[in-house]
């Protein structure tokens, strides 16, 4: 009875120091997509994206889209995968304050087909899609391979929507979308297909070491007053 009682214990401090596979979790956190494409969506934001179960970077499963530029300027920027709250994408690991989370990474495998190399971007916005700010990949992606992209955080590259810091942005995520520069492929009339896999959030070791810390001393401290009311 006392182990049970420490475990209900320990997962009731845990949701409260956001401990928990939902929204406001406490990082690390990947997006394998294992058994479905999680609610993230296509670039409309209307259709979840569509779920393969092998092929991934890893040989296993993986979400995919498709895209077709024919309409896109050289300028364009699509917005390809969307993991947003409003979704319930990844059942809201990805938003919520990720400052006072330490998350210091974010990271994905990303695939594509076209005929020529491409620029990923990456923008994280509040859930009324701002405050914003984004990360554009100097490293083009190849076509027909997973290649892994990564963004220390904070990076000194991320360009933000208006006059806003990195804690205005970061504090409150709501959005995490990935996409394409049409460089290269504007105006071509061809059906692309896109894969996304492995998206990740990675934080401090510190900030994992305090939240463990903080959860283990409220542990001993009320396990100790029970011992004394024995």
């Amino acid at each position: 009875m006392r182990f049970l009682n420490s475990m209900m214990l320990f997962c009731g401090f845990a949701g409260f120091f956001g401990v928990d596979a939902h929204a406001g979790v406490v990082p690390p956190f990947t997006e394998d997509f294992n058994s479905s494409s999680s609610a993230w969506r296509d670039s409309a934001g209307t259709q979840d994206l569509s779920w393969i179960n092998i092929g991934g970077p890893d040989g296993g499963a993986f979400s995919s889209t498709t895209f077709n530029f024919v309409n896109s300027a050289a300028n364009a920027r699509p917005v390809l995968f969307r993991g947003q709250d409003e979704f319930n994408s990844s059942a809201g690991a990805f938003v919520g304050d990720r400052v006072v989370g330490g998350v210091n990474e974010f990271s994905t495998f990303v695939y594509h087909d076209a005929p020529t190399a491409l620029n990923y971007f990456v923008r994280f916005s509040g859930p009324a899609n701002s405050p914003g700010s984004a990360k554009v990949f100097a490293i083009p992606v190849q076509p027909n391979t997973w290649t892994e992209l990564n963004l220390a955080l904070p990076d000194p590259g991320l360009i933000f929507e208006g006059p806003f810091t990195y804690e205005q942005v970061f504090s409150n995520i709501g959005h995490v979308q990935i996409g394409v520069s049409a460089q290269g492929v504007a105006g071509l009339n061809q059906v692309i297909h896109f894969g996304l896999d492995k998206v990740s959030i990675v934080p401090e070791p510190a900030t994992l070491v305090l939240l463990g810390g903080g959860v283990f001393m409220v542990m001993r401290r009320v396990s100790g007053r029970r011992g004394q009311n024995r």
